[in-house]
């Protein structure tokens, strides 16, 4: 309790002093300020028929951006806000900080002191390197929208590498739909009373480090995490409800891309290790794999990328997640149109049980500060000991409207 509400205190007082430093509200010479507004709507094509999922949702979630140079060549500060609501399943709605911080710049140095954001990561069908941020469950599916994560991170550049130290304090803890929502986990999970592997809980110092940078055709980072993992482990409570318990890790990470005229060929790998305490055991996970490019086809009307990658985790069926031995392939159309117009359509195939899942992603601007985007998955012959069995009458369509101004 101690533990929990110093942490909320110490985040509001951040909070504060950084609202005060962005000069709120900002003088328009040195201040910028973006809106996006998206607009959702979902529906589910196919689900049991004892289901109580709605079939169809809509939703609205709005994010805007104000930044502030404090008319200096080396200082910006950066206030994110976002929310979301919907008018059916109300465990989606929620606001939440994605980037509040300062960030200074010098000739070989860079300081950032607050909340935000980071991507580590090459490959298309899965980021397992990506470990800074907590994963926002109620925004997709795919896992790829972030929370923001109070942080310092000082970064020193080295001609063509740089050097990345994160202190990360101020866990955030995932939170889970409940079953009856829609892409829910198949079994109820409290997002109260979570427990943790390090004695302070949520206050705990994490530290990570990334030395990225490139040679010729190479693009690499190698990145090693302390802290608490993002992922938490399961344990069955006395109800049937199941409690989250964030183990301590240590992760050491590699990302690689290797440019060959149209080739690229890219690895992400991590070696994990875990607590005493922790249901799970030490694994290695690795994707790899390569896309070629084929330009100006159709009198230049798009490229064509062709794109395969293969998932394998050291845990096999022990895993909790689908990808273990599994097999990625796609295509990426890139339309050379005013309206930058794209299409990634892929699947996915279980190599040991022969579970498939399709995928397609599509967006393109319209009305000059828009762009409407697409994205629908179908889980198609899922054997009932794949871990994505659950998925198995959860076909889905996203379709959502991105308004800029």
């Amino acid at each position: 309790m101690t533990n929990s509400y110093s942490g909320k205190r110490h985040q509001r007082a951040l909070a504060a002093l950084l609202l005060c430093s962005l000069g709120l509200p900002m003088t328009l010479s040195a201040s910028n300020i973006q809106f996006e507004a998206t607009l959702k709507t979902q529906a589910l094509l196919t689900q049991p028929t004892d289901s109580t999922h709605a079939s169809k949702q809509f939703g609205v979630g709005l994010e805007a951006e104000f930044s502030n140079n404090f008319d200096s060549d080396n200082l910006i500060g950066i206030f994110t806000p976002y929310a979301r609501w919907a008018n059916e399943n109300q465990e989606v709605n929620h606001a939440d900080v994605r980037e509040l911080h300062l960030l200074h710049t010098a000739e070989r140095w860079e300081g950032l002191v607050g909340i935000s954001r980071v991507f580590w990561g090459v490959t298309e069908s899965g980021h397992l390197v990506d470990i800074i941020n907590q994963t926002d469950q109620r925004e997709g599916f795919d896992g790829e929208d972030k929370l923001g994560q109070p942080m310092i991170r000082l970064s020193r550049i080295l001609g063509q590498d740089t050097l990345d130290l994160f202190l990360l304090s101020g866990f955030r803890e995932r939170k889970f739909l409940p079953v009856s929502s829609p892409l829910a986990l198949p079994f109820p999970i409290s997002n109260n009373k979570a427990m943790y592997g390090a004695s302070n809980g949520r206050q705990h110092l994490d530290v990570a480090v990334r030395f990225s940078g490139y040679r010729n055709a190479i693009d690499y980072g190698v990145s090693w995490f302390s802290g608490t993992s993002r992922d938490p482990d399961f344990i069955s409570g006395a109800t049937g409800v199941y409690l989250q318990r964030y183990p301590l890790i240590d992760q050491l990470g590699l990302d690689l891309q290797l440019t060959l005229e149209s080739w690229l060929w890219k690895l992400e790998a991590i070696h994990r290790t875990f607590d005493s305490e922790s249901s799970t055991d030490t694994y290695t996970a690795a994707i790899t794999g390569a896309e070629y490019s084929l330009f100006g086809l159709a009198n230049g009307l798009f490229d064509l990328g062709l794109l395969a990658e293969w998932h394998t985790d050291s845990r096999d069926n022990l895993a909790m997640v689908p990808l273990q031995n599994d097999l990625f392939t796609g295509l990426r159309l890139s339309f050379n149109d005013t309206q930058s117009s794209e299409v990634l359509a892929g699947a996915f195939f279980d190599l040991d049980d022969d579970s498939t899942s399709l995928r397609v992603e599509a967006s393109r601007r319209v009305f000059g500060d828009a762009r409407i985007s697409l994205e629908a998955q179908s889980f198609t012959n899922i054997d009932s000991e794949n871990a994505a069995y659950y998925l198995r009458d959860s076909d889905f369509l996203l379709l959502s409207l991105h308004v800029f101004f």
